[in-house]
């Protein structure tokens, strides 16, 4: 018994390393140059990110609850080492094919990787009676993330120098110690599903826990609306850089600042929980993240960076909030499907709404498009707040 509480103590720094490995993308800023470098054509590499981002929706809430079922370790394992195969395929790969079969197998493992490992470390921490230190672990697990995800950035661009598979292989390597550490883990004890109608299953956990939980759902949608928005900005960080006139070497250099603000909101997001109530806390992250929104709006100066950034810190905010939240009001035994909805949820409203982003700063100015934006999911976010009355004493504090 002693030694299986020593493994399971051990689980939260093994976790904090795979949440590192995670971010340890050294290909991303290269990575179409170095498809379009093997002959891939600009239609084939945006056929790749959309063969992503459909398997990321398709497989969301089957791999949650697959890890219900199956159990958090074995679904951490079989995610480690599908990306270690989908970085390997990508650094042998040539052709479209075998670039296509990496994305796939990269995604299988993020979808078994989302919400399992939020999942497995509050699991752990509540079999160690110490349930209540969750925020202040999964804000160090998205610093390590995201500030790994900053070096790799960096370094990527180094090794780029060399040769642009260089950087892949970078990937390569820190992704291949993912099964190891996935190994070592401890499977909290906990209750797990049963029954074999898979299907009729996922339908119940939905709608016990969204459809006919106004708590649950309502936290949801907020989550998805504020993801939405703050992801949304950062697709326009770059263009509104080049609009201001930064100069290009300084890019690499804000966009690291930006993560690094992410990473360090969320490792020190706990100690804001001392001074403020949780759900008054979402109220004062969604008017941040609105008021930047329309403040950009009128902004076209290299200050109105300033904006940017401040809204990079929500995001690093919310997370760990968010799912903290949802943790306290789930079951051991359906919380990864649940934490997996959150992640449907976001994509989906994301997907839905990018391709209006892109149109709306294609016929308006850039400053109108954040404008229109800022306004329209202010006043969606005002709405699920009204619509929250009935339920705010449901939200865990």
């Amino acid at each position: 018994m002693e030694g299986y509480t020593r493994r399971l103590q051990s689980n939260i720094w093994k976790l904090n390393l795979m949440f590192g490995l995670r971010g340890s993308l050294f290909h991303v800023g290269i990575l179409v140059l170095f498809l379009q470098s093997n002959g891939l054509s600009l239609k084939e590499v945006f056929i790749l990110q959309s063969s992503w981002s459909v398997l990321q929706v398709l497989l969301e809430i089957p791999s949650g609850y697959l890890c219900d079922r199956w159990g958090r370790k074995p679904s951490i394992f079989t995610g480690a080492f599908a990306k270690a195969c989908g970085a390997l395929t990508y650094c042998i790969g040539t052709e479209f094919w075998q670039f296509l079969i990496a994305v796939c197998l990269l995604s299988v493992g993020s979808t078994l990787y989302s919400g399992t490992m939020e999942a497995m470390t509050y699991d752990t921490l509540l079999e160690l009676k110490q349930e209540k230190r969750y925020r202040a672990v999964a804000g160090v697990q998205s610093f390590w993330q995201f500030g790994m995800e900053t070096g790799a950035a960096i370094a990527g661009g180094l090794l780029a120098l060399i040769s642009l598979r260089a950087p892949l292989f970078g990937t390569l390597v820190f992704f291949s110690i993912g099964p190891i550490i996935a190994a070592l883990l401890q499977e909290p004890r906990r209750s797990k599903l049963e029954g074999k109608r898979h299907g009729k299953a996922i339908w119940n956990i939905f709608t016990q826990n969204v459809l006919h939980h106004a708590g649950i759902r309502s936290i949801l949608l907020l989550s998805s609306l504020l993801l939405t928005m703050t992801f949304g900005l950062y697709w326009f960080t770059q263009p509104y850089q080049e609009m201001v006139g930064l100069p290009l070497a300084f890019f690499g250099a804000v966009h690291a600042v930006i993560v690094l603000s992410h990473a360090f909101a969320s490792r020190y997001a706990h100690i804001v929980e001392r001074w403020i109530d949780d759900r008054l806390l979402l109220i004062l992250i969604s008017t941040i993240v609105t008021g930047s929104f329309i403040a950009l709006g009128f902004i076209s100066a290299l200050w109105g960076l300033l904006f940017f950034w401040i809204v990079r810190i929500m995001w690093g905010l919310t997370s760990p909030l968010v799912c903290d939240i949802l943790n306290r009001m789930t079951t051991s035994d359906v919380r990864a499907t649940v934490l997996s909805f959150r992640g449907l949820g976001f994509r989906l409203l994301f997907a839905i709404v990018s391709p209006f982003l892109g149109a709306a700063a294609d016929v308006y100015t850039l400053n109108q498009a954040i404008l229109i934006a800022g306004v329209v999911g202010g006043i969606t976010i005002a709405v699920t707040f009204l619509c929250m009355r009935s339920v705010w004493k449901q939200i865990p504090n």
